[in-house]
């Protein structure tokens, strides 16, 4: 029995050894999903909300670097997302209705394509909550720069111009350890790109701002803490096969019998 318990007491703890590897630990990650892009309106010369792009579904994808202090991570990432452009609305006489963007400016619901994109580099903070040894949720935000380009076509390419600014981002999620170092995850993130100002094929001014809605899949490797400390047997600090024989005490009936 007493074998028993000290198998179930070790085994109790590789259990809880991948949770961990997190605290007080470098780690990088990967992450992928889908996104999808809100309606874009554009503010076009001096006509506000003149037109509005309207996207298919995108795709997002991430890689960061963070450290993990134990509640609290702090991390870099690098974001790339984009979604094609499947139709515009046009409210006031705003799109060239030629390839060369000189024909007449014209208005109503049209097909398009072409697309829009967001390259991104941010600096996150998570909150982590939950079991460190099994699924765990966190929730945070970041702040950095993006460069968000915009090129919707219609009979030509009307406006096919990049603007690069402040964005913002918040994030919610789930994570678990698969080993002691790899964790995998799901994430929710809210980005945002406002005061973004283009200029189209005229040489107009055009004001616009990107928000997406990202679901993502992550793979994190923790490069792990300090080592966990195991716990003493049940019964002390030596199994009882291996505890320390007493020495024997003199024999003091020997030096007595040589005074003799």
């Amino acid at each position: 029995m007493r074998k028993l318990a000290a198998a179930v007491a070790l085994a109790s703890t590789a259990l809880a050894t991948p949770a961990l590897a997190r605290d007080d630990s470098w780690y990088v990650g990967v992450g992928g999903g889908v996104m999808i892009v809100e309606d874009m309106d554009l503010d076009i010369a001096t006509f506000n909300n003149a037109a509005t792009l309207d996207h298919k579904t995108g795709y997002d994808f991430e890689g960061v670097v963070g450290y993990d202090f134990g509640g609290f991570r702090a991390e870099v990432e690098v974001g790339y997302r984009e979604a094609d452009i499947k139709a515009g609305r046009v409210n006031t006489p705003g799109i060239p209705g030629s390839a060369n963007g000189t024909g007449n400016l014209i208005t109503g619901n049209f097909p398009m394509n072409g697309d829009s994109n967001a390259l991104s580099f941010m600096v996150n903070g998570m909150l982590d909550f939950g079991d460190d040894d099994g699924l765990q949720g966190f929730v945070g935000g970041g702040v950095g720069v993006a460069r968000v380009d915009v090129a919707p076509v219609l009979a030509g390419p009307w406006l096919d111009d990049s603007d690069t600014g402040f964005a913002w981002q918040a994030i919610a999620g789930v994570r678990a350890p698969l080993t002691r170092n790899w964790d995998v995850g799901l994430k929710y993130r809210f980005f945002n790109a406002s005061n973004l100002d283009l200029v189209d094929q005229r040489g107009r001014d055009v004001s616009t701002r990107f928000r997406s809605h990202s679901i993502l899949g992550t793979l994190t490797y923790n490069f792990g803490g300090a080592e966990p400390v195991p716990p003493p047997p049940p019964d002390g600090p030596y199994p009882p096969e291996r505890a320390p024989r007493r020495a024997p005490e003199p024999a003091r009936y020997r030096l007595r019998a040589s005074r003799h």
